[in-house]
């Protein structure tokens, strides 16, 4: 049964090293999810995963012609997916040069030594934070950007310190739930050197 399915499969990539849309189609069908989990996995995020999906089968298409000489295909798109999501990654962690470490201090929340210095970090976060609700975004601006204590922005906005405490935790949890699709990305490099 197993060799059936192999024969089946090696008639399908010379159909589709011959230029075949009609196998290209098969084979997309039957490995999508394949990869589409591969990159899921790595990435944690949807976007990306289905980019990566979208991307690999390109690839696929552009090098159909030496496809007939590949003897395990779940293997071959297994590594090529592998590869391709790496480099991704690489590329990702070298525009934005950002040096991620957990900064206990900052109540959990991920930081990074250069954040001052370092542009594309503070953009993402900026934008992050412009989307939280008005109030939220004050004392979050109010304690992080100013430095200003919990019983001191109560005093400012006329509200208690337990409620400054409740809309901090609400806005950190809000930015680190919008931040982390970024911040897998980075941490994933250590992963794949254990590959």
């Amino acid at each position: 049964m197993a060799q059936n399915s192999n024969i089946a499969e090696k008639k399908l990539l010379l159909e589709l090293s011959q230029g075949s849309e009609l196998a290209f189609t098969k084979i997309y069908n039957q490995y999508k999810d394949i990869v589409y989990s591969i990159a899921l996995r790595i990435t944690k995020s949807k976007t990306l995963s289905e980019e990566t999906v979208q991307d690999i089968f390109l690839k696929i298409w552009q090098n159909r012609e030496s496809l007939a000489e590949v003897e395990h295909f779940e293997n071959y798109i297994y590594i090529i997916s592998r590869n391709h999501l790496f480099n991704s990654i690489k590329k990702i962690a070298r525009e934005s040069n950002l040096a991620l470490e957990v900064n206990s201090k900052d109540a959990g929340f991920i930081d990074t030594d250069t954040s001052i210095k370092d542009e594309q970090y503070n953009t993402i976060l900026n934008q992050i934070v412009e989307q939280l609700p008005p109030q939220q975004q004050k004392v979050y601006k109010m304690a992080k950007w100013d430095g200003m204590s919990h019983q001191k922005i109560g005093e400012d906005l006329g509200i208690s310190t337990e409620t400054v405490k409740k809309h901090m935790a609400q806005a950190l949890k809000y930015i680190r739930l919008k931040i982390s699709p970024y911040m897998n990305m980075f941490m994933t490099i250590f992963l794949f050197l254990k590959f």
